[in-house]
């Protein structure tokens, strides 16, 4: 119980400690001198591994806690449990459920090629047949007059494009297992987003990127203490681990925020889909 109010009180004030502690740091490295190392860039790499791992490690741990507690939010909780409960309901009723998303499918995919033809003029009835199976649109009448020539040309190569979009239109499908399972863009009806796994895997190696610039920038510069003491590598250090803290944190919120937006949305989706599959089987 103390470890989790350890934990609850750091989350909670996790910005305000790495606000504090990196202005105190960039206080205190006023009485530094920053200057060139002179090492080789071998060098220079091989002491900037060991900032590279630290400041990773600091970022996972920070990611992990942002999503531990954004799975501890109560909204997320009973988003999950409600899914949960759509998943048990449906069951009896599960061996209609590929046939209810190729219904939904064709639904989408219709819906989405109405709009892009629509939006060159075009209807869905002159550009496909009731089974989706794509024809030619008409041909647009020839201008009343010279003048209206290039406009002609310009409808025509419009109500083209529209039609070969329609006709190659790509979306996520929505399937059996995408329904049931608890792996969570939202950009299309049937994106549900990445899992837990995902999020986490992406946000790695896109960290180490900048990882990498800090661990260079540290192994490249050193520094000196006005008053040659040695204390001025430790505050150095201080400096590079305030900045890594504050990385964290920021990591921290994003995975929290990723979790209560992202995540708690795609299963609320799923939860919507669910519902009307349930009345399709039971009608």
């Amino acid at each position: 119980m103390k470890r989790n109010t350890l934990i609850e009180a750091f989350f909670k004030n996790a910005g305000y400690i790495s606000v504090i502690f990196i202005s105190l740091t960039y206080i205190v490295s006023s009485f530094i001198l920053i200057s060139k190392t002179g090492k080789s860039v071998y060098e220079i790499l091989a002491s900037g591994i060991l900032s590279l791992f630290v400041g990773i490690f600091i970022s996972s741990i920070f990611r992990s806690i942002g999503i531990e507690r954004g799975e501890a939010d109560e909204k997320t909780i009973k988003t999950t449990e409600l899914h949960a409960e759509c998943v048990n309901e449906i069951t009896p009723y599960i061996d209609r459920l590929s046939e209810f998303c190729d219904r939904e499918n064709k639904h989408l995919e219709l819906s989405l090629r109405a709009k892009i033809l629509a939006n060159a003029g075009l209807k869905y009835e002159d550009c496909f047949d009731m089974d989706g199976v794509g024809k030619e649109p008409p041909v647009l009448p020839p201008p009343s007059a010279p003048s209206l020539i290039k406009e002609h040309k310009r409808r025509s190569k419009k109500r083209k494009k529209a039609y070969r979009c329609a006709l190659n239109i790509k979306y996520k499908p929505l399937t059996p297992a995408s329904l049931t399972t608890n792996r969570l863009s939202t950009s299309e009806p049937f994106d549900f987003g990445k899992s837990k796994k995902d999020f986490s895997s992406q946000k790695s190696v896109s960290d180490i990127f900048g990882r990498i610039l800090l661990a260079l920038v540290f192994g490249y510069f050193s520094v000196s203490f006005v008053g040659a003491v040695n204390v001025a590598q430790l505050i150095w250090n201080t400096l590079q681990i305030a900045l890594y803290l504050c990385s964290g944190t920021v990591q921290m919120y994003s995975s929290y925020m990723w979790v209560i937006d992202e995540y708690r949305g795609g299963l609320t989706k799923k939860i919507d889909i669910l519902s009307r599959f349930k009345l399709y089987a039971t009608r």
